[in-house]
């Protein structure tokens, strides 16, 4: 097996500079960097990532924490997927490699933490439940970190324009001529906050009397969950006209619900949902939604993750917005009849 001290003495440098070019210090003379480097190639040498982790203090492993609860898969979780895609590719363009992290530590139990410091991870990208405890001991820790759809101070967050785009489709429903209309929110986050906000002032700009019962709480991406509510809202002896839901996942069961109940969308009750999924456009009826900017999101927190990793002493937790797009389908459609 090719060592450095091979590269070394072929290169006629010693091994400590044979280091050094492997984790690019920039004291090495460019000459010399490319001299090393041609050599490595003709060799064949592969630089050992532990080694280079060990010199270093840290790895090039960049963590992956993705916690949305017990019951739901990471990787069937489709926002997560193409965020993470973008996010990858700018990591890998500054030789950074992903490393999912789960709670196994050596063989036994771990916890997040312990399993990045375990794997001297570099920094750390973050998803979903920022209140489950072991997300929240990341997040107090010197870890550089990122986080999509956080909104706190103890980190960079990345997110949407939530607020202004739940207004602008609630504003889409009312120019229809609905007035029933009745939003299935998400679990509690900051991000549900802004986008409840955003609904209620629309509804108070059009003038019509806010009502409790147009406000209901679900878990985000729970297909059973919706399907109940939404079997319970077509109970109703005033049944809505329209149906917001709080993703494209769960407004697509919810159009399977109102079929299964008889009902047409939108000819009966209109539904949106939210993140502009590619699968919510082939659906039928394609839905009405808000397309997030998965791509820009992915290179911003991979950026900024960068350069809280680059310049440690230096970084300071900030709150980035990404505009989304309203995207109006055939999910939605004037008030036709009365049910």
């Amino acid at each position: 097996m090719v060592t450095i001290y091979d590269i070394a003495v072929k290169a006629k440098v010693s091994p400590s500079t044979v280091s050094k070019v492997i984790n690019d210090y920039p004291s090495i003379p460019e000459e010399t960097k490319a001299k090393v480097n041609r050599v490595m190639k003709q060799m064949n040498y592969i630089p050992d990532a532990g080694a280079k982790a060990l010199s270093k203090g840290s790895s090039y492993n960049i963590g992956v924490l993705a916690y949305f609860g017990t019951n739901i898969s990471t990787f069937r979780h489709a926002l997560f997927t193409e965020i993470l895609d973008s996010f990858q590719q700018e990591v890998n363009s500054r030789n950074y490699d992903l490393l999912f992290v789960s709670k196994n530590l050596t063989g036994r139990d771990g916890t997040f933490y312990q399993n990045c410091v375990s794997r001297s991870v570099a920094g750390a990208l973050l998803f979903g439940d920022f209140e489950d405890e072991e997300m929240k001991e990341v997040i107090d820790s010197n870890i550089p970190k990122v986080a999509f759809d956080y909104m706190g101070d103890k980190m960079t967050g990345v997110y949407s324009d939530n607020y202004q785009k739940m207004k602008k489709m609630t504003k889409h429903l009312l120019d229809l001529g609905h007035r029933k209309i009745v939003f299935i929110h998400g679990e509690d986050s900051d991000i549900t906050k802004y986008r409840v906000q955003g609904f209620k002032d629309a509804i108070a700009e059009a003038g019509i009397p806010f009502s409790d019962r147009m406000l209901l709480e679900t878990l985000y991406t729970d297909a059973d969950s919706v399907k109940n509510i939404t079997m319970n809202l077509l109970r109703r002896a005033n049944p809505p006209t329209a149906i917001m839901y709080p993703d494209d996942y769960s407004a697509m069961a919810g159009i399977s619900t109102i079929r299964e109940a008889g009902l047409r969308c939108p000819d009966d009750i209109s539904v949106t949902g939210f993140d502009g999924l590619p699968i919510g456009q082939t659906f039928s009826p394609a839905l009405t939604t808000v397309k997030q900017d998965t791509d820009a999101i992915g290179r911003l927190l991979a950026q900024k993750l960068i350069e809280n990793m680059d310049d440690k002493e230096n970084a300071h937790p900030e709150l980035c917005e990404v505009r989304a797009t309203f995207l109006p389908g055939s999910s939605t459609g004037p008030v036709k009849s009365i049910i």
